[in-house]
């Protein structure tokens, strides 16, 4: 996974802990739903 793209996981995923105390993501399951958003064809 490129800098960028590991850099752009961490704000959203920081940025959706601060804001929606109702979302209990793990990180780790985070990264998987992203890229297979991105992914996806």
């Amino acid at each position: 996974m490129s800098n960028k793209k590991k850099y752009m996981l961490e704000v959203i995923f920081n940025k959706l802990k601060k804001t929606s105390k109702n979302i209990n993501l793990e990180k780790e399951e985070f990264t998987k739903f992203i890229n297979f958003l991105i992914n996806d064809n």
